[in-house]
């Protein structure tokens, strides 16, 4: 063999090495990240959980709007993901759940102005004409032929887990054919009430061919993200301050896989949760944390390379309960994996 051909078999040889390594640390990675913002109310200080004030609203906007930020329509955001493509840096969802009366008075026209996509979730019991306190169907029309996109939220708004398969069902159904009647057609996009669901209402959501459905847990979605089960940032009074929202809306997400428990209302209690990470490298510095009615549940956490175990010290309450994970990469950004329970 000749000395050229050794130079060149080396150079081969160099090359694949390299892309090798490239190609494994790109699926160590993710490269898509979007933050999705949920609003109920606006301006209506009787309701502090669930309202977010005029400043608050307004210093939003003017955050959202600058250049470093994408604001995104969900639509393009799930597709993007879905179809594996490309999302731009900072990328922004902005969806509002129950058709509260002050989000056609008060936040759409400020919206609007801004050139911002919205998802309006729609629970469709409550979309009368002499209901005071939500939106009727011809104003949800005029959204819709303005830009809204609408979702689903079930018929109720109940407390889904609570329900049998047969009411659940119902449930579906009934506002699959609400929307059919007042404009022409069954959204493709679903929200649980609450944010609560299970196993079996997951697999009806998929039956009833809904694109994705999204929780009211915090997070930010990846790839990796369950598209049954999305995470979304929930705005009010108390957690709608201007440095929350820049810090969600700059974070990334955190790859995970093979998480457990798979069904969202766990069997068992405390339940064992578990998950790995596509870089191991992020479990350093990685922390949980678990709040249910009670407050933080003490844990302990054991790291196995890219594989992470939780184990709490004792049992979460009734109701809903939730996990954060962050951790700081070297990228300098940090990653936000959420998830919620409902016993």
């Amino acid at each position: 063999m000749t000395i050229i051909n050794k130079v060149i078999i080396i150079k081969i040889f160099l090359i694949f090495f390299i892309f090798l390594n490239i190609s494994t640390l790109k699926a160590m990675n993710i490269k898509n990240s979007a933050v999705v913002f949920m609003y109920h109310k606006f301006g209506i200080s009787k309701y502090p959980s669930t309202n977010v004030t005029i400043d608050q609203l307004d210093s939003h906007i003017l955050e959202l709007t600058k250049d470093k930020y994408s604001l995104q329509s969900l639509e393009y955001i799930v597709d993007t993901i879905i179809n594996n493509g490309i999302l731009p840096a900072n990328t922004v969802g902005i969806s509002i759940d129950d058709a509260d009366k002050s989000f056609f008075t008060t936040a759409w026209p400020k919206f609007k102005e801004n050139n911002i996509p919205v998802t309006l979730f729609v629970n469709t019991s409550t979309i009368a004409i002499n209901n005071k306190n939500y939106l009727n169907w011809n104003q949800i029309r005029l959204l819709k032929n303005e830009g809204v996109s609408i979702g689903a939220h079930s018929h109720n708004h109940h407390h889904m887990p609570d329900l049998n398969i047969e009411e659940i069902k119902k449930e579906i159904e009934t506002s699959n054919k609400v929307f059919l009647r007042e404009l022409g057609e069954i959204p493709t996009l679903f929200a649980y009430p609450y944010g609560e669901t299970n196993s079996k209402i997951i697999d009806l959501i998929k039956d009833y061919k809904f694109k994705v459905a999204f929780g009211q847990h915090s997070g930010v979605i990846n790839e990796t993200s369950n598209l049954y089960y999305l995470p979304r940032f929930s705005l009010n009074e108390k957690y709608g301050e201007l440095a929350r929202v820049k810090f969600a809306a700059q974070s990334k997400g955190l790859g995970i896989y093979d998480f457990i428990p798979v069904n969202p209302t766990p069997e068992e209690n405390p339940p064992y949760i578990g998950f790995s990470l596509l870089d191991e490298k992020l479990s350093k510095s990685l922390d949980c944390f678990i709040f249910d009615s009670k407050g933080q549940v003490e844990k302990k956490i054991f790291k196995f390379n890219e594989r992470i175990e939780i184990r709490l010290n004792r049992k979460l309450e009734k109701g809903r309960s939730r996990i954060n994970c962050t951790t700081k990469g070297n990228d300098g950004y940090w990653r936000w994996f959420g998830h919620q329970f409902y016993l």
